[in-house]
């Protein structure tokens, strides 16, 4: 097996904006976590690019990228990544869920995800963190609380059978989960900067998906607020490549 090789599965694009200025989400997510020397090689599975399968054993970890879809729709390709992923996990395969992959995840192992009571949850927002739990699980020391970038509908509400929940916030009581030390999922964005949150919010407002006074507060929470990135990128790496990494 390869210790320098990752797979980022793509699951949806970003706007023009995002496409324009940073690649795409599959990028994104490649830039945060990359080291020189290694091989990170994309597979749009949204596309039914699932050519990976033949060669998970090469690969060191797996990324699944956020995305406009809904984990819990059963578009062919969906259904199709969530069997895949059951096999990663049967393997003890490396795999970080973003958001739509954090929600994915959760279904495809044993967990239940869907639309949210609450409704959009856009912005930067407060994470609770169970530091002794990630750090055990990681080895990986965080503060108890987190800045994190959010843009979502839909959360896992029912971690699948043995996960721990690892962080909560207000609006989303499961924000990230770890199974073993080899599946993680996040329901925040560790990969987005505030302008892609900002450019989310203008296109929901714009295409009257949201309502002023909830973005406006969204807007708020981003310009005044410090976003605690370093942090958040020390513990992806650490989760796909180990300790080693100090990131944090």
């Amino acid at each position: 097996m390869s210790s320098r090789r990752f797979a980022v599965l793509k699951t949806g694009n970003g706007s023009e904006f995002v496409q324009k200025t940073y690649g795409g989400f599959d990028k994104m997510s490649e830039k945060l976590l990359a080291d020189d020397g290694e091989e990170w090689v994309v597979y749009s599975v949204m596309d039914g690019d699932f050519s990976f399968e033949n060669e998970i054993d090469t690969f060191a970890g797996f990324v699944i990228t956020g995305s406009p879809a809904d984990a819990h729709a059963d578009d062919d390709w969906v259904l199709k990544l969530c069997e895949v992923l059951k096999v990663l996990n049967q393997k003890k395969k490396k795999v970080l869920g973003i958001c739509f992959g954090h929600q994915v995840l959760a279904r495809a192992l044993g967990g239940k995800t869907g639309r949210s009571d609450v409704g959009w949850e856009l912005g930067l927002k407060q994470v609770h963190l169970d530091t002794e739990l990630v750090s055990k699980a990681f080895n990986v020391q965080l503060p108890p609380t987190v800045n994190v970038l959010v843009s979502h509908r839909d959360q896992v509400s029912c971690v699948p059978p043995g996960a721990l929940i690892l962080g909560s916030s207000k609006k989303t009581k499961i924000e990230m989960f770890s199974i073993g030390d080899h599946v993680l999922g996040l329901q925040y964005h560790p990969e987005f900067f505030k302008d892609v949150v900002l450019d989310i919010i203008h296109n929901l407002l714009t295409t009257n998906m949201l309502d002023d006074d909830t973005a406006k507060e969204a807007i708020q929470s981003v310009e005044e607020n410090d976003l605690h990135q370093e942090q958040l990128k020390g513990l992806c790496k650490t989760f796909l490549k180990g300790p080693a990494i100090k990131e944090v």
